[in-house]
């Protein structure tokens, strides 16, 4: 199933298992020392997970399904928790990178970002091929696609007149979430050396910053013909694509901007058409997603 990996020696398969880490997993290296995962759901990711673990180490994680309280909810919720335990796997790792702790916690800012920082340097050397797999496992467990058809009011000045009319134009921006300013600067860095240009997503968090994001659309061509690595389907986070295989979004995006039926930008004078164009595009787009 995961026959791009099988070529990969253990140095370059370890690295692959440190983006895992940094993206999605956790790292503990005290009195026990081990690497582990955990999901809401997406089943695939954790064998993948397994894969990973067995050519590293020998060794297969020991996976379970684990409950909570949700803090909010108040239901209970059900996930699925895969751990490695391997004193050399972790040491190996933290050669990589000096820390896999990616947000503060309890701590202030201020001493937080004076402590050693997490990275994805080991990457920077490494072939197109391996940091192509590692982007792309990275948008497996941290990232999501978001294709739309956007209605938007324009003005042009002429020849001293104003011009009001309505563009409908599709859109996708293909993000990865990451809070941790410097772990944020290498991963755009990862982007721009496989000729993609990211940009900088801010919201109100401890850092201010949400992730680094992919919205050109020749950028967004490069990117869904490779794709996530795994068959995961976009969470509850997402409910307009909840259940969808992140693979198939992928697709659909391709198929689109592939398409010349299918207008990427249209003007309208009238909004209530613009409108009717985008609603009918809309339909089209949930269409293609929902198709077998």
């Amino acid at each position: 199933m995961f026959k791009e990996f099988d070529k990969l020696n253990k140095k370059e398969l370890l690295k692959i298992v440190a983006v895992v880490t940094l993206s999605d997993g956790t790292l503990y290296n005290k009195n026990k020392k081990y690497i582990r995962l955990v999901t809401k759901e997406n089943d695939c990711q954790h064998n993948f997970f397994r894969y990973l673990c067995v050519k590293i180490s020998d060794k297969e994680p020991n996976k379970c399904k684990i409950k909570s309280i949700n803090g909010f909810s108040r239901e209970i919720d059900e996930r699925i928790q895969s751990t490695l335990n391997s004193k050399e796997v972790v040491v190996e790792l933290l050669k990589l990178s000096p820390t896999y702790k990616t947000t503060r916690g309890p701590i202030s800012k201020e001493d937080y970002l004076q402590s050693p920082q997490p990275t994805d340097k080991f990457l920077f050397d490494e072939s197109k091929g391996l940091r192509w797999l590692a982007l792309r496992t990275w948008f497996d467990f941290d990232g999501c696609i978001i294709p739309s058809f956007r209605l938007k009011y324009k003005k042009d000045k002429k020849n001293g007149k104003v011009y009001c009319y309505y563009q409908v134009q599709f859109e996708c921006d293909i993000r990865i979430s990451e809070t941790n300013p410097s772990l944020f600067d290498d991963l755009k860095m990862l982007f721009f050396s496989l000729g993609l240009r990211a940009v900088k997503k801010t919201r109100t968090n401890w850092s201010n910053i949400d992730g680094a994001s992919i919205s050109r659309l020749e950028d967004v061509k490069k990117f869904v013909l490779h794709g996530p690595i795994t068959n995961v389907i976009v969470s509850h986070k997402s409910p307009r694509f909840y259940g969808i295989q992140k693979k198939k979004i992928c697709d659909v995006v391709n198929k689109i901007l592939q398409d010349d039926l299918i207008k990427k930008s249209k003007y309208f004078k009238d909004r209530n058409e613009a409108l009717n164009y985008k609603n009918k595009m809309d339909e089209l787009l949930i269409k293609m997603l929902r198709s077998n």
